[in-house]
């Protein structure tokens, strides 16, 4: 489903130092519709942003079907985007296309077809197993992040909710050493992809700071560190530290970070939100209802960031899963098992819904 964020309503339905500094100076140079024509265009030719929100493994499987029906429905190729910003699941997603690889060889990939050019060409990989599975594995005793509970305590109003929640947390012991492997398919993860405009979102998980590594203002990190941070769920995934620095997902404080574009002159923002969601199906499984709740309030932050963008003059349009994709993805976007079907229903759904949008 797709859908502009003007005029739209809330949801319906209650490394190590030297290569770092390296990869900092490498970034730093380097379905129903409503669509708005774009306001203005700045240039020859418009300035174009892509959002990748987080999402789990079911999330970037139905990204990477969205990407494609993107694709397919503009004739505009995803990897020419001026800035790409990726949160969690998004931030994968992210660094492969800045190095390289295509909507079509990611769901290739995605499917077990084997490569035979571009980056992740023979690179046989189990995306199943990759983040360990639909659980994690006991968390340890205590209060993940006591500096930051501090901060919240004190100034509750400067922090989302789900910042504030991630605090009182345990620490997570799982790690992404498959992850690690994907990347390192596409060069040393100690650099940064040849693309200036890539961000990576993370939280600082001692004062809740919200990172955008690859902006110039950011901590120098290499690729595959900037990854797993922005992927690091609390309570879940072991915090990745960077420079001293504790790092978390960064959908711990927006599941997309459209703001980020603000003051970067877009034209055209395309936004793939996995973890939102404008039509909702109805779930009889409480974990599903939970879930579905969790979703609204994504959604409800995702529309106030799009409407920033738009009032900036931007174009902003929002891709999202519909009742058909929630009812394949269930309550537990981790769960590798139903990953296939995802994939291929969001083939489906986001074409249509992109075919709608422009007809």
């Amino acid at each position: 489903m797709t859908t502009s964020a003007e005029g739209v309503s809330e949801p319906e339905a209650d490394k190590p130092g030297a290569a770092r500094a390296a990869a900092r100076a490498g970034a730093e140079a380097g379905a129903k519709a409503g669509v708005r024509a774009a306001s203005r265009s700045r240039g020859p030719r418009p300035r174009r942003g892509l959002v990748l929100g987080g999402g789990g493994t079911l999330g970037a499987a139905w990204a990477i079907g969205a990407l494609c029906a993107l694709e397919e429905a503009t004739g505009w190729d995803p990897r020419s985007a001026d800035v790409i910003v990726g949160t969690s699941a998004g931030s994968i997603l992210g660094a492969l296309l800045s190095s390289g690889v295509s909507p079509c060889e990611l769901r290739d990939h995605q499917r077990g077809t084997p490569l035979t050019s571009g980056p992740l060409s023979g690179l046989l990989f189990d995306y199943d197993t990759a983040t360990g599975g639909p659980l994690p594995p006991p968390p340890r005793l205590g209060i993940g992040s006591p500096s930051l509970l501090r901060r919240t305590v004190r100034h509750p109003r400067s922090y989302p909710f789900q910042t504030v929640v991630s605090a009182f947390l345990p620490t997570g012991r799982a790690t992404m050493d498959g992850i690690g492997v994907l990347l390192a398919a596409l060069g040393p993860v100690e650099d940064w992809p040849d693309h200036a405009g890539l961000r990576m979102v993370a939280v600082d998980y001692d004062t809740g700071e919200r990172v955008a590594f690859g902006a110039p203002e950011a901590p120098a990190a290499g690729v595959g560190e900037a990854v797993l941070a922005s992927c690091a769920i609390p309570g879940w995934f072991v915090p990745v530290t960077i420079d001293g620095h504790r790092y978390v997902d960064g959908g711990t404080w927006s599941a997309t970070s459209i703001d980020l574009l603000l003051g970067h002159e877009m034209d055209e923002v395309y936004v793939l939100a996995p973890m939102a969601s404008r039509d909702l199906d109805q779930p009889r499984s409480l974990p599903a209802r939970v879930e579905r709740r969790y979703r609204r309030s994504v959604t409800r932050k995702m529309l106030r960031e799009a409407k920033a963008l738009e009032e900036e003059g931007a174009r902003v349009e929002l891709v999202v899963p519909g009742p058909q994709d929630l009812t394949v993805m269930g309550a537990n976007m981790m769960d590798p098992v139903h990953r296939l079907r995802v994939l291929e229903t969001s083939l489906r759904t986001s074409a249509a819904a992109l075919r709608a949008a422009t007809a």
